[in-house]
Parts: structure tokens; C-alpha cells; sequence
């Protein structure tokens, strides 16, 4: 089995396993109590260093998530391969009904150029589902025993969108995710799973898993973000020429161009250490991924509004 000791570095730092599990509804008071069972059992795992179970919180999360750190990669890779969570996976298996994800982090991440990732989509029948998710915990297991694995993350189709269930497969460096590719163990796994493969196809990139997960996301808080950069600057530059710069330095016949560079040196330094990291933390519930449509209209309602008084206060100021 390949496997050995992590890579120079890596078992020194803390590692930490997250899991997301979708659950049906009438399973989660079960699921707490295998939580409990599981939190006894990993508690006296060599390298165990604390856990956290974050619950659904509706309409924001709607999965379950479970963090896990552990001292080392080699304990972390330990208890994801053991028969322990083995069993007490099995007990469990029923009450999956969506999305099962498992990621893992070194405390000192990677460049991207030194990660690589597979993109791997397939079409499954309706009825073929259930067993599919099923395959697919087994095949994400058997990833964990292979040095450098960091993620398995399986998206379901989209209607209208995405006809293929897609998984998204990352390891540390393309050596470790070739290992895995064409190990003796994938190929009986999807010797296995055939029945889950048709139209298979497989697409490789050189960069880690968070680059197939943030990407189709990155526009829009670099859009939120310059609409907080606005909406802090415009009253600081028109209050900066109103009370400052127009009666105490224009008026004593400092050059325009100097006018100008004492306003933008003034402006920027107070931008970046006060007025934008302050309304960054006001609009962190507006600046989170994946926030539901009501609370993305809410934020923008309040930038306008906040537009809209900064204009109304400098028409004001120039009616005197």
C-alpha cells in the first residue's frame, strides 16, 4: 500500500480533517448520538488534538460540519484509514442523503504550483444514486491512505446546468495524485463502480483544491469589496476638500498637483489602516461565500442607502 512518512516538514505542523455530511432531517437527533460515540472513541486516538461539530444552521449551512485536528499528518491519515472510523461509518450509512466532503490542511499550506488536482465527471442514473454516494465514500477512504492526499469533494448535478456528477480530487503534488491514479487499488475500485462511470472523463490541473472550489466564486467579493472601498473613500475625499484641504491648503496657494498628492497620501493611509478594515468586519455577514439571496439584496439595499446619504450630506454642504 503506498503510504510511508510525510514529506519533510509536513508531520510538524497541525493538521486538520473537515468533513461535510448532508443529513435527512428525521436523522439528526441519531446523528448527535453518533457524534457523541465517535467524540469517545477518537478522544484517545494517538495525535487526537480537539474536535468541533458545527450543525445545520438554515438557510446559511445546511450541511453538518466536523472538524478534526491532530498533531501530525501521520495521525490524521491514521484516523481516516482506521477500522475504527471504519465501523462507525457502517452504523451511519443510511442517513447520508446529500454531499459528503472531507478535506484536509497542513498548518503550512502549499504553493499552488506545487498541488495538483483532477476534475472527474460521470453520468449516473437516477435510480443508481444512493450506491453511487456510497462507492464514492469507499474510493475517497482508500484516497486517504495514499501520501499527499488533501480532498475529495463530490458536487451533484445541476438541473438545466450540469447533467454529471462531478468529484473533485486534490493531493499535495502531482508525484503523490499520479500515485494514486494509477495504483492497482483505483483500478479495482472503478472495476467496482463501472456501473457509476458511463461517459467518464478525467481532467487534470496543476493547482490545488481550493483553486476548483474558489474560483467560480472569486468575482463577486472582489465586486463587494470595491463597493466598501467606495463607499469609504467618496466622503473621505469630499470631506477632506471641504474642511481641510480647501480653507488650509488651497487657500494658502499650495499647487494643485501638491493639493492633490497630500489629499491621496492622507486618503489612502486612512483607508487601508481605519475606515475599510472597519467596514469589512460591519459587512462580514454581507462579504461570506454562498450567502442566500436575501441577506446578498439586503447588503446591496444598504450600500445604496449609504451611497445615497453620502451624496445627500455633500449636496447639503455645497448649498452653504
Amino acid at each position: 500500500m503506498p503510504g510511508g512518512s510525510p514529506q519533510a516538514g509536513e508531520a510538524s505542523g497541525l493538521v486538520t480533517i473537515v468533513i461535510h455530511r448532508r443529513l435527512a432531517e428525521e436523522s439528526a437527533e441519531a446523528y448527535r448520538a453518533w457524534q457523541r460515540r465517535l467524540g469517545a472513541v477518537i478522544a484517545a486516538w494517538p495525535g487526537f488534538v480537539d474536535r468541533r461539530v458545527l450543525e445545520p444552521d438554515l438557510p446559511v449551512q445546511a450541511d453538518w460540519i466536523i472538524v478534526e485536528r491532530f498533531s501530525d499528518a501521520d495521525a490524521a491519515r491514521a484516523w481516516l484509514r482506521s477500522d475504527d472510523r471504519a465501523r462507525l461509518l457502517a452504523d451511519i450509512e443510511g442517513m447520508f442523503v446529500g454531499d459528503d466532503d472531507v478535506h484536509l490542511f497542513t498548518e503550512e499550506a502549499r504553493h499552488p504550483s506545487e498541488a495538483a488536482s483532477v476534475l472527474i465527471s460521470s453520468r449516473v442514473p437516477v435510480e443508481l444514486e444512493p450506491e453511487f454516494l456510497v462507492w464514492q465514500r469507499a474510493v475517497s477512504a482508500a484516497e486517504a491512505r495514499f501520501e499527499g492526499f488533501v480532498g475529495h469533494k463530490v458536487e451533484r448535478p445541476v438541473p438545466g446546468v450540469q447533467d454529471d456528477w462531478v468529484v473533485l480530487l486534490s493531493f499535495d503534488s502531482h508525484e503523490h495524485l499520479e500515485a494514486w491514479l494509477g495504483s492497482p487499488q483505483r483500478a479495482r475500485l472503478l472495476k467496482e463502480g463501472e456501473r457509476f462511470n458511463a461517459q467518464l472523463t478525467l481532467t487534470r490541473a496543476n493547482y490545488g483544491f481550493g483553486f476548483w472550489s474558489q474560483g467560480a466564486r472569486e468575482q463577486e467579493p472582489i465586486f463587494k469589496n470595491n463597493l466598501l472601498v467606495l463607499l469609504m473613500l467618496y466622503p473621505l475625499v469630499y470631506l477632506w476638500g471641504y474642511f481641510v484641504s480647501a480653507p488650509l491648503i488651497d487657500s494658502h496657494g499650495v499647487p494643485i498637483w501638491l493639493s492633490l498628492f497630500i489629499g491621496n497620501l492622507v486618503s489612502t493611509q486612512l483607508l487601508g489602516w481605519l475606515l475599510v478594515p472597519w467596514a469589512f468586519k460591519r459587512f462580514g455577514w454581507w462579504l461570506k461565500p454562498r450567502q442566500p439571496v436575501r441577506v446578498q439584496l439586503l447588503g446591496y439595499l444598504v450600500i445604496v442607502v449609504l451611497y445615497a446619504l453620502s451624496m445627500a450630506l455633500y449636496a447639503w454642504l455645497l448649498s452653504f
